[in-house]
Formats: C-alpha cells, structure tokens, sequence
C-alpha cells in the first residue's frame, strides 16, 4: 500500500481481544480484524502465507476458535493488488470480472462481475460479504 492509500485502522475493545485471542490460538498474525454488520462473523485479513497454515493444518484450531467466541470466523488472504485480493476473499466463487472506479468523495467503488448461479455464494447470507 502506497503512503497516500494508507488508511488508518482502528480497533474496538472487542477486536483487539480477538486479535489477541486468534494470533495466540493459532501463531499466525492479523494484518486487520472486522466484525459483519450481523456481528455474528469475524474477518481476519492475513498475509498470504499465514492463510495458508490455516489452510494446510490449523482449520480444527480455527473450528474451536469460532467456538469459543462464538462467531464464525473467516479468513481472508491479503494482497496489494485490488484484484487478487478480491478474488482471494470471494473464493470459490468464481470472478469474472472487477472493474475500481473513483467515486465523488474521493473513495473507490468496486464492481464485480460472477457468474449468475454465483452471485448468491457471492454476495452471501443477508449480505455479509457486499457490505462496505
């Protein structure tokens, strides 16, 4: 991330005992910790190497973990690259398309284009995955 594209995180109480919870539980770092507007999923963004230990071996640990703050959790891979990020966190689902376009108020706005019997498993339940 370029200095101008920096943004500054800030983490509620709750987060930060999760954070602090997740890197102990499982001995891997988070580069940022969100709860969905359902507060029922937790997001954890990783570096691509520290996902995939999850992936290879810790997804037991993460189960338990889930258990114990009773949430679901996912685990996102973290990329620079816009589109490999995105593609990354809506995995399986199949991107056919991203297209970044600036907004009036100096933000970004992201399309992404999936296959129709995706967009359900894209934009998923209630619309935790969509929501900005």
């Amino acid at each position: 991330m370029s200095s101008k594209d920096e943004a500054k995180i800030s983490w509620s109480n709750q987060e930060l005992s999760f954070i602090g919870f997740f890197e102990s539980a499982t001995g891997t770092r988070a580069i940022d910790c969100v709860m969905a507007n359902d507060d029922k999923t937790v997001f954890f963004l990783l570096k691509p190497e520290d996902a995939e230990r999850i992936r290879r071996g810790y997804r037991i640990l993460l189960q338990h973990f889930s258990k114990r703050i009773g949430r679901e959790v996912q685990v996102i891979e973290y990329h620079e690259d816009v589109e490999t990020f995105l593609k990354r966190a809506l995995h399986p689902v199949k991107v056919l398309g991203i297209r970044v376009e600036n907004n009036a108020k100096g933000g970004r706005v992201v399309y992404i284009t999936v296959d129709d019997v995706d967009k359900g498993r894209a934009i998923g339940r209630n619309g935790f995955r969509i929501q900005g």
